[in-house]
């Protein structure tokens, strides 16, 4: 607006024939019209400001943020993101006794009853990772003893602690009454277990192990040993302020926990350990938790950090996030819990999640209704790795649900590397899939 008021002025200026009209003109408009013009623009900026902050809810305090980082450099003074596993970034102690009884000379191990003997995390599409893990498919290993070194034949694995918090993650939020979405986080399923299946010379019980080198032949160039993924997630121990409150109901009871000291603008849940909780209650700096239990005491709490300007960022891996467009009418249609109903406002909710992923919705199209109530079924395309296994559908069949394939196409400029794009496709289809449950949605690069 300002250029514009700027460009038509000069224009009329230079109209002008005489230069004492010029000068006064040209004076009144640097001093007054664009001053007003930017005062007008301040204030309409505030104005949007604030109504962008009074629609906004409280889901965006629970939007999860997840990289990896080298164990060596997460440091615990660093207040933003936190190790998946607490135990990630302990030093690891192998008991060499342990892995002696499992992994014998004569006979060879299965899988349920090895010893793990270290994590990677391989640089590579998802499906290839678990494609490879589920193989059966073995590897040579050099364990490195004060003694001397030993080879050792292993197998892979999914490292499925990691996945599995994400669905303790999803407890949580249930327990605590707050609404889920898809966490973003494709790096978990990249990790793999290395497991001692047998030794091919064993050392003495005395030895004490200090590496482990896995030979990881054509795929060695992919993995990263040593890196661990880290969220912005953080487990907490806090006490309950005072005693315990009787509830209206004269059965449970009201333990107060105060959220000052940690911050009042980061989300708040409990964790899904926690025994006998009825319900929670909010407040602007504080929460209670409505129990069974009587006596005040410590309560497991998981806070999840908002990011700020300052936030550490890792390389050389992208930090990924479940986070929607900051725009006005996504948080409206939030706050009214809007159902989908027209093609429009679900191309919008596609636009909202797209956009802010990097990507550009092409094109929807919707499958033909007449075949919803054929026996045909899905097509083995959908076998893909379901994000959200853990929340099930079982009174929808994907027979009886019409097709729904949405054309991506990457942005130049903020495009993610190649080893991420399908498994940002796959989260991109996986929120859409829990927004739209009475179709299969299908996503496929343009």
């Amino acid at each position: 607006m300002k250029r514009q008021l700027q460009s038509i002025m000069h224009d009329r200026i230079q109209r002008l024939t005489q230069l004492d009209d010029r000068r006064l003109m040209r004076q009144l408009v640097n001093d007054f019209l664009i001053d007003m013009v930017d005062y007008q623009e301040q204030m309409l900026n505030r104005l949007e400001q604030r109504v962008l902050d009074e629609s906004r809810t409280v889901s965006d305090r629970y939007d999860i943020y997840g990289t990896i980082c080298r164990q060596e450099d997460w440091d615990s003074a660093r207040t933003f993101l936190y190790p998946v596993l607490p135990e990630d970034v302990e030093q690891q102690h192998l008991n060499i006794r342990d892995l002696l009884a499992v992994g014998t000379v004569e006979g060879e191990t299965t899988e349920t009853s090895a010893q793990r003997l270290c994590r990677l995390f391989l640089e590579m599409d998802t499906a290839q990772v678990q494609q490879l893990a589920h193989s059966g498919r073995t590897f040579r290993a050099v364990v490195t003893t004060d003694i001397g070194q030993y080879e050792v034949h292993t197998m892979l694995r999914p490292s499925w602690e990691y996945t599995s918090r994400l669905e303790h993650l999803y407890a949580s939020f249930k327990l605590s009454g707050l609404s889920w979405k898809t966490v973003y986080h494709p790096y978990l399923y990249k990790f793999v277990d290395v497991l001692l299946q047998r030794w091919k010379v064993q050392p003495t019980p005395e030895e004490q192990i200090l590496s482990i080198t896995v030979d990881m032949e054509e795929f060695q160039a992919y993995q990263r040993p040593g890196w661990i993924p880290v969220w912005n997630v953080q487990q907490l121990r806090i006490k309950s302020t005072g005693f315990p409150t009787p509830a209206l109901d004269r059965i449970h009871y009201e333990h107060l926990i105060h959220l000052q000291r940690y911050g009042t603008e980061h989300g708040y849940i409990v964790d899904a350990s926690a025994e006998d909780v009825r319900y929670i209650k909010r407040g602007v700096q504080d929460m209670t938790i409505v129990s069974t239990e009587e006596r005040s005491g410590f309560w497991q709490i998981l806070q999840i950090h908002r990011p700020d300007q300052g936030h550490e960022v890792y390389r050389p891996y992208p930090l990924l996030n479940n986070a929607y467009a900051d725009q006005f009418a996504h948080h409206h249609g939030e706050r009214q819990s809007l159902p989908i109903r027209t093609r429009g406002e679900m191309e919008r909710l596609v636009h909202m999640l797209a956009n802010n992923h990097g990507v550009e919705l092409i094109d929807v199209q919707i499958g033909d209704s007449r075949h919803t109530h054929t026996t045909v079924p899905p097509h083995p395309e959908y076998n893909a790795l379901d994000l959200n296994e853990f929340l099930g559908d079982n009174i929808r069949p994907d027979a009886h649900r019409p097709l729904l394939t949405l054309s991506f196409q990457q942005q130049p400029a903020r495009a993610l590397p190649s080893f991420l794009q399908e498994d940002q496709l796959q989260y991109l289809i996986a929120e859409l899939q829990r927004r739209l449950p009475e179709y299969r949605c299908k996503g496929v690069w343009a």
